[in-house]
């Protein structure tokens, strides 16, 4: 084998047998030998920085030799190899369904806490919002949410182990993926429409996300190591007024109270935050010999928040070994990983306190101690609570994966794999509050605990089949699966409080001191059984075809409506290998791809469809003549309360241009989804509740998505190479049917302030979670009217009737982003490597809880101590709230540069040839943002509602790489 540029030998490349099992690499000086029954065959050769090449109609005859040259071209991209599906591996060419791999070298740099944070822009369709806390949780969005109670979180997988969705996770509060150290992750496979989510079933709805960790090579044992160091600062913070606006606004709407006001400059939300440090520590050494391969790593992570009293401290743990016996035909393989995480919140509510004490009260009195009002309605003093009240906890986590497979003698091509997999947590956490804290001297609680006590164990035991025979035909190709899926998942879940703490010495433990206290346990479990399978052909290399089944059994849900069938099926057409469609100079690939199928979703609640009985408190007895006796009700529950499907369709292309030069997907999709789960409320007394969980309507997404992979600069006539990618996404939801409460209508997405308020609704022909809201008129000057303007003054009177009331709020925008832009530009020069990561999100609407809440003059006016303005009341003048004025609903549309990063290798150090390499490298995440949202961060969380939230930090990393 040689190449087309100079004729020089190729080593290293492959040279397989189409449709069959057999091949092999070349040796150094470019030549092969494949040992093959007789017949004829075509051969494929491939080789990274290569275009391929393929051999048809090779004809092997007994006891002969058939030598087959190829010649391949340089070309400018890597070949985009295998990716990673369910039950298997596919060659990215090979696949049907729609799957997006993303791997080491094109993940998010700089301090990534959590997995999510890789893939973050990178993939069409999918998004990615963080929380901003240290280790926080994330949210991931794969074209859509496609319920409105249940979980819209994709099911992730690592190395073969299914994680908990939404309501299974147990961790002391934050990200349940925290477990995985992000530098022990080789790839992430993102699996988006049902052709590839299928094969889950029940838990494919939401998509799919594949983790693959590293493992060992054979060779020398390898050792990197991997060290940086990082300082964060606030972006962004709520803009209220400063002492002498505060002093001014309290002399003219609250005069009497300016004599009680005192006289100091006092920045809450700057005494809250800090420039916070972080560091993190990755050592790995990985090695093998001939069949048997390991990689052990260590790590440790110590990140403080920008959030005084936040921090998450961090370590894990990870091992994988794999060896085969018996002649190859035995391939085993151990996957363990295990994590220990300390985590520290700021005491709850410090932020809202933070944006509503008065800049005109001092952070401590005269005599050293901390200020507090005594109006047991007034907030706390936030910095207090940050030196006297602790909250924190801690998580132990291990998730496993023993795998055997068998290449079963007597019959070609089939194999057959066992899976033990295994996954548990335990989580403690614990809140102190001293007699001597804001809110226990104005309550007089004389101090509060509360624990927890979490433990969640899981296991899953897969066994399948697969079988993938040589077919005669040159280019045809068969293979199919079939398995069995066993999951169960236990649970306990103790919880202790006391108050009047008799000492404040033994802080958390103090229960035992109490004169109140009490305590509740909770154990649940859960079961899903599956059986599956799928098939795939070929023929000729041109026509793909592949189908699959899947049929679970849930315990969550009950008899009737235990088991669900999941179908798929998808076909690919590469018209690039049709005669007819003959040869182009510019266009160097193209398949035509279009899929069908069924998902479920159980991810809800356990025992849902079973009424469970609570006993009443004192103040719940009944007396029956001189006797008082406790009640037990029933919960609300609907027995047949059943799974939710998602029907997908998916249609799209495959593309090369300029010899690959340019390559890239194109989708266009639809999702429908029926059976909604949600909490409905029903009319009060029915079941003895005003709320039940039930199935009540349909929702639908539809959507395309765009990616494009240019080399700009291949890097073979110059030192310069230049990679750009592209991703684009747009989805339009819509809720189809409401059923179940007599309405067309329910309201959702509470918020601050308004006691009930909600600001969003579920309405049919409307997205989900549309803000719901008083239209507000514009006065002659061009603004909104405002002051002391009354309702029928301030808002549209939608149905006429002379008064402003529910009927005249009205569905008005949408917290999903209309189009969602990641690009990624990667060059390199010589040493030198850049990259640089933009995200845009278009169209996105974020209710401005914030302005809403303290954008008026009330809280002055209200309680005996005011509560600071937020600045928008100098621009509107509102004396009281308008919490369902569309003006807080603003346009959040973003331009953000999430990460920008520069490195420097040293190779072939004279005076360190122990090392192999070092690399230098400096990442700045967050860099900038344009919007023209007021509040804190466009982003907002997935349901949009910007309401205290931990604020968006800038992040400056230092690091270091070596390999030994």
């Amino acid at each position: 084998m040689r190449s087309s540029d100079g004729n020089v030998p190729i080593a290293g490349a492959a040279v397989i047998v189409i449709g069959g099992r057999q091949g092999t690499i070349t040796r150094d000086d470019g030549r092969y030998s494949i040992d093959i029954a007789p017949g004829t065959y075509r051969l494929k050769a491939s080789r990274i920085g290569f275009a391929p090449d393929s051999a048809s109609n090779v004809v092997v005859a007994a006891n002969g030799v058939t030598n087959v040259d190829f010649t391949l071209k340089q070309t400018t991209i890597q070949l985009s190899g295998v990716v990673v599906v369910g039950y298997g591996k596919v060659e990215q060419r090979d696949r049907t369904g729609v799957v997006d791999n993303v791997t080491e070298k094109d993940f998010n740099v700089g301090r990534i806490v959590s997995p999510e944070q890789l893939i973050q822009a990178k993939v069409p369709g999918v998004q990615v919002v963080d929380n901003n806390e240290p280790g926080g949780g994330i949210a991931i969005r794969i074209r859509g949410g496609t319920s409105v109670n249940a979980s819209n979180e994709p099911l992730i997988v690592v190395d073969g182990v299914p994680m908990p969705v939404g309501f299974d996770n147990v961790t002391s509060g934050r990200n349940p993926l925290n477990f995985l150290n992000p530098s022990d992750i080789q790839s992430m496979s993102v699996l988006k429409d049902a052709s590839a989510t299928a094969i889950y079933g029940s838990r494919g709805a939401n998509g799919v996300i594949l983790i693959t960790t590293k493992s060992g090579l054979a060779g020398a044992p390898v050792v990197t190591y991997n060290s940086s160091y990082s300082a964060s600062s606030v972006v962004r913070k709520p803009q209220m007024m400063n002492a002498s606006q505060f002093a001014a606004a309290v002399a003219q709407y609250a005069p009497s109270k300016v004599a009680a006001l005192g006289g100091a400059n006092t920045d809450w939300l700057a005494a809250m935050l800090h420039q916070s440090g972080g560091q993190e520590q990755d050592i790995a050494m990985s090695g093998g010999k001939d069949d048997m391969h390991y990689r052990l790593s260590l790590g440790y992570l110590n990140q403080d928040g920008i959030l005084l009293g936040s921090n998450v401290h961090r370590v894990n743990l990870g091992l994988t070994y794999s060896d085969n016996y018996f002649g190859d035909k035995l391939e085993f393989r151990a996957n363990i990983k295990g994590s220990k995480e300390d985590d520290q919140y700021t005491p709850n509510g410090g932020i809202g306190s933070a944006i509503a004490m008065a800049p005109t009260s001092p952070i401590r009195n005269a005599d050293g101690s901390f200020f507090q009002f005594t109006d047991p309605l007034a907030p706390n003093n936030p910095v207090a609570d940050l030196n006297q009240v602790t909250d924190n906890g801690n998580t132990y986590r291990s998730v496993g994966n023993l795998e055997a497979k068998y290449n079963l003698p007597w019959l070609s091509g089939l194999s057959a794999t066992t899976r033990l997999g295994y996954d548990y947590a335990a989580a403690t956490r614990g809140y102190f509050s001293p007699s001597n804290s804001g809110a226990d001297t104005k309550t007089g609680r004389g101090g509060y605990v509360n624990r927890s006590n979490n433990n969640k164990s899981g296991t899953v035991l897969e066994a399948f089949a697969n079988w993938a025979p040589k077919l005669q035909t040159a280019g045809d190709a068969f293979d199919m699966t079939a398995g069995y899926s066993y999951e169960q998942s236990n649970g306990t879940y103790a919880f202790l409080y006391a108050q009047n703490l008799a000492t404040n010495l033994l802080g958390q433990y103090g229960i035992p001191t109490a004169k109140t206290n009490g305590s509740s346990y909770n154990v649940d479990e859960n079961k899903l059984i599956s059986f599956f399978g799928r098939a795939n052909y070929t023929w000729h290399d041109r026509l793909l075809l592949t189908a699959s089944i899947r049929r679970d059994g849930s315990s969550r849900f009950g008899p009737g409506n235990q088991w669900g069938v999941f179908p798929s099926v998808a076909g690919a057409w590469r018209l690039i290998e049709e005669p007819w469609f003959g040869k182009t100079s510019w266009l160097s690939d193209l398949k035509l791809r279009a899929s069908w199928g069924v998902n479920g979703n159980q991810a809800i609640g356990n025992y849902l469809f079973d009424p469970t009985y609570q006993f009443g408190g004192p103040q719940a007895q009944y007396q029956f003549g001189n006797q008082y006796v406790s009640t037990i009700r029933p919960s609300a529950v609907d027995p047949n309360i059943k799974w939710e499907q998602t029907t997908s369709t998916n249609v799209g292309f495959d593309y090369g241009l300029f010899n690959d030069r340019v390559t890239g997907t194109i989708d266009w999709y639809t999702k429908k989804t029926k059976d909604l789960i949600f909490y409905v409320p029903v009319a009060a007394g029915t079941n003895l509740s005003n709320y039940v969980t039930t199935n009540i309507g349909s929702m639908q997404n539809t959507g395309f998505e765009l990616g494009i992979n240019w080399v700009v600069l291949d890097g073979r006539k110059s030192d310069w190479r230049y990679d750009a990618n592209f991703a684009l996404s747009s989805n339009q939801n819509k809720l189809l049917s409401v059923t179940g409460n007599g309405s067309d209508q329910i309201l959702t997405g509470a918020i601050s302030g308004g006691v009930g308020s909600n600001i969003q609704v579920l309405t049919p022909g409307q997205p989900v979670n549309s803000f719901f809201v008083y239209r507000h008129k514009v006065g002659a000057d061009g603004k909104p009217v405002g002051g002391n303007a009354t309702d029928i003054q301030m808002y549209v009177d939608q149905n006429g009737d002379g008064q402003i009331n529910q009927a005249d709020r009205v569905a008005y925008k949408s917290p999903d982003p209309k189009f969602i832009i990641g690009h990624t530009s990667t060059v390199s020069y010589k040493a030198w490597d850049f990259s640089a990561t933009l995200r845009a999100y278009l169209g996105n609407y974020t209710y401005n809880n914030i302005a809403s809440n303290f954008g008026n003059y009330r809280g002055l006016t209200n309680g005996v101590a005011p509560v600071n303005v937020e600045t928008s009341a100098l621009k509107y003048g509102f004396t009281q709230p308008q919490y369902l004025s569309d003006l807080y609903v603003e346009n959040a549309s973003f331009l953000r540069l999430d990460n920008i990063s520069a490195g420097y290798t040293f190779k072939n150090l004279p005076n360190l040839r122990e090392f192999k390499s070092i690399r230098v490298y400096g990442a700045i995440q967050n860099v900038f943002t344009i919007t023209g949202y007021t509040g804190v961060d466009p982003t907002a969380g997935v349901n949009g509602i910007d309401n205290n939230l931990y604020p968006a930090s800038r992040t400056f990393t230092l690091g270091l790489n070596v390999g030994f």
